[in-house]
């Protein structure tokens, strides 16, 4: 079956209708969480003609709000549903940038299995309808690994992919300052997809162009807090908390007092639990995890290998405490374990063979594809983890995914001796 344009774009128009329902009948309504945040920042923008000089009353990137201020100027203030279906026409360019990187990489079966993955991916799906910056976070990382990988390989049009990689880089950073962890690490893939000296070369402008379009905003946070703030306060940290718990987080070496949150119980509570009270109503499962004396890690390796397994896990189905600084109990609903085990959980072994796969075959492609999943994951075992957090580098496990898919079944058609199905769906 040959995948033309115009199947491409059904399958995406479905993929489009659905996000439409999904916004339409199950966007949020009331605001909670972050998205108040942006909301009034987006309605300040509109409001204040001096937002630009003298507005300092939230700490968010600017872009989302921007996105959003862009939307509500057209459609009216707090038109939640016209951000969400933005939302939606967004996450299925998501898709498509998903499918043109597995097709550039690999091939077309590929492509289509990466398209039609994330076309159903739950944790896609789930953030159209909120008033968060996550869908436009999935867009900007696949956008800019596309157009990036374009100009490492492709000696044509370089100077339009160039462009393209800054402008979303750019909109990336300011959307979610903690894109730029990555920025000193690009020079590997310079380096490994150019010959080395070109490609430090170009890896070296690429970051004086990325500081230079940094300094508009810079000044005009100067302007606004009248220090040096780059992108927004919270750049300095890459992170909510404040100085000191984030100094706890990253860098101490010692046992930390699990009764320095607010949520964690204290031994007086666990013992008052223990005799049978519940002082502050907590749910069954948390007590029954404290009779059995289970404590959040508390180590500095405990606490960045429990990072390490929450930034990969695919499910949870018994609740324990998360380290310092939340310092609370979670546990999953069955609802979130079904569909983080059907739509992520799933893809994990195949990813791995993918791997496995290609570094055997020598496969240069391999070294981009880890790259962001690499870099994700190094960030949050250093800073803190949720499974949420792996979710904007999701788009690079489905391609990878996809490969290992396509090769399996290659290899069963094989065994069965249907050699030309099996050359038919060859994944590279």
């Amino acid at each position: 079956m040959k995948w033309n344009n115009k199947k491409i774009l059904i399958i995406l128009l479905f993929f489009l209708s659905i996000r439409i329902g999904v916004a339409v009948f199950m966007g949020q309504k009331d605001l909670a969480g972050d998205s108040p945040g942006y909301n009034s920042y987006a309605t300040t923008i509109l409001q204040r003609t001096n937002w630009i000089t003298d507005f300092t009353g939230s700490s968010r990137s600017p872009f989302y709000p921007m996105f959003i201020a862009a939307i509500y100027a057209i459609f009216g203030m707090n038109n939640y549903l016209s951000v969400f279906l933005f939302q939606a026409f967004l996450s299925v360019f998501t898709c498509f940038y998903i499918y043109k990187l597995g097709k550039k990489i690999f091939n077309e079966k590929i492509a289509v299995l990466s398209l039609i993955w994330s076309g159903f991916y739950i944790f896609y799906l789930k953030y159209v309808r909120l008033l968060l910056r996550e869908t436009l976070i999935f867009f900007l990382i696949i956008i800019f690994f596309y157009y990036l990988y374009l100009f490492l390989i492709d000696e044509n049009r370089k100077t339009r992919n160039f462009s393209l990689i800054l402008l979303f880089y750019f909109l990336l950073i300011h959307t979610d300052p903690k894109y730029l962890f990555y920025l000193p690490f690009f020079i590997s893939l310079f380096a490994i997809y150019q010959p080395f000296k070109q490609g430090v070369k170009k890896y070296l402008v690429f970051l004086l162009m990325t500081v230079l379009l940094m300094i508009p905003w810079t000044v005009r946070n100067y302007i606004a807090y009248d220090k040096i703030v780059l992108i927004n306060p919270e750049t300095e940290a890459l992170f909510k908390y404040n100085t000191s718990t984030i100094y706890l987080s990253i860098f101490y070496l010692g046992q930390i007092d699990v009764s320095m949150p607010d949520k964690n119980p204290t031994e007086e509570e666990r013992r008052m639990i223990k005799s049978g009270l519940n002082p502050y109503n907590r749910m069954k499962e948390e007590i029954s995890a404290i009779k059995k004396d289970i404590y959040p890690p508390t180590t500095f390796f405990g606490r960045k290998w429990w990072y390490f397994k929450e930034f990969w896990r695919p499910f949870r189905f018994k609740g324990e405490y998360r380290p310092f600084p939340l310092g609370k109990f979670v546990l999953w609903s069955f609802k979130h374990n079904l569909s983080s085990i059907i739509c992520y959980g799933v893809l994990i072994p195949f990813m791995v063979l993918a791997v496995i796969v290609l570094f055997k075959r020598k496969i240069k492609a391999v070294w981009f594809l880890l790259f962001p999943l690499f870099l994700q994951c190094l960030l949050h075992v250093i800073l803190w983890s949720l499974d949420r957090f792996r979710n904007p580098i999701d788009a690079f496990i489905i391609i990878l995914g996809s490969f290992g898919i396509i090769f399996s079944l290659n290899f069963i058609f094989e065994k069965l001796n249907m050699g030309k199905v099996a050359s038919k769906i060859k994944p590279i």
